[in-house]
């Protein structure tokens, strides 16, 4: 069964806005060597790694159980905005 609702959260990072948008950028396959025990794995479905409406698939754990989320990633490099839509029409902004 698929989680839904909305989960809002302030996280401190370290480093520049320009290096955390690099990351989500053009750095997702990165995330796994990072946060493995959250995000097992992001592959490219359909696309690039960093292009404007690349399809990729992500296998991550929630509340110990294994979930799936298959994104299409939106991409504004003016605003410096990156929104990954799910398939499923639920929208994460990051």
């Amino acid at each position: 069964m698929a989680t839904s609702g909305t989960y809002v959260t302030e996280v401190p990072l370290k480093g520049t806005a320009e290096k955390h948008y690099k990351r989500w950028r053009n750095e997702n396959h990165a995330f796994p060597d990072a946060v493995g025990h959250h995000i097992q794995s992001v592959t490219v479905h359909d696309g690039e790694w960093d292009s404007h409406g690349a399809i990729k698939i992500w296998n991550y754990t929630l509340n110990g159980k294994q979930e799936v989320f298959k994104e299409r990633r939106e991409i504004d490099d003016e605003k410096k905005t990156s929104l990954a839509a799910d398939m499923d029409d639920h929208v994460i902004k990051a």
